[in-house]
């Protein structure tokens, strides 16, 4: 999979956290988690901000989740409801949104991984 630096990947998680995917010379990995204030029940906390580059590897990894989740219309609701995952991909002239059923496989998939790139 090639590498377009036009395109950015962003990824909310069920609980409201982000994680952006972009290019700056170096692939980019940031986590920014929400905090208290901006959580739906005043308490959760996502955590520290992680910013960190990853590999040509782990970013092909990760980006064909995306895009496959994207493909699997199965996988879409409408409206972003608790617990549901969003992937918005913005590119040089069009931007895609695509919400992902609460409990999915694919939101499964997809967060999983992201925890394991920022974790490690």
């Amino acid at each position: 999979m090639s590498i377009d630096e036009n395109k950015m990947y962003n990824y909310f998680d069920g609980s409201g956290n982000k994680y952006v995917l972009r290019i700056e010379g170096e692939i980019i990995l940031e986590y920014v988690p929400i905090k208290p204030f901006q959580s739906s029940s005043g308490i959760y906390d996502g955590g520290d901000f992680i910013k960190k580059i990853i590999t040509k590897l782990e970013y092909d990894e990760i980006t064909s989740i995306l895009e496959e989740a994207i493909q699997n219309e199965e996988s879409h609701v409408e409206n972003r409801v608790m617990m549901s995952g969003m992937i918005k991909i913005e590119g040089k002239s069009d931007t895609k949104i695509c919400i992902i059923r609460p409990n999915s496989e694919q939101k499964d998939k997809i967060e999983k991984k992201l925890h394991e790139l920022i974790k490690n």
